[in-house]
């Protein structure tokens, strides 16, 4: 009983921080997709799988104008995007 109840207390404090640290990723990710023409996206909507692999596609030389790495960027961003039946906003 002791050890469900220390689970549960732990659970709860640990949420705010998760929760936090979800919309800092959230920010940072509409930030780089509104920088590649993505602005339609509703962040808050995406899954933690689509939000991961955004951030982890989007680094670097993904986001330099023009060029193949812009283009390569675009096309992958679409492609997760489409996981996990996304619909854009209207």
């Amino acid at each position: 009983m002791i050890r469900v109840l220390l689970l549960g207390t732990t659970l709860a404090l640990a949420m705010p921080a998760v929760a936090q640290q979800r919309s800092q990723l959230e920010s940072l990710v509409e930030r780089r997709l509104d920088i590649l023409g993505f602005g339609r996206v509703d962040v808050t909507s995406l899954t933690s799988r689509q939000l991961s692999a955004l951030h982890m596609h989007l680094q670097g030389r993904a986001l330099d104008l023009g060029g193949f790495n812009r283009m390569n960027a675009r096309s992958r961003v679409e492609i997760i995007l489409g996981w996990d039946g996304y619909e854009p906003r209207d």
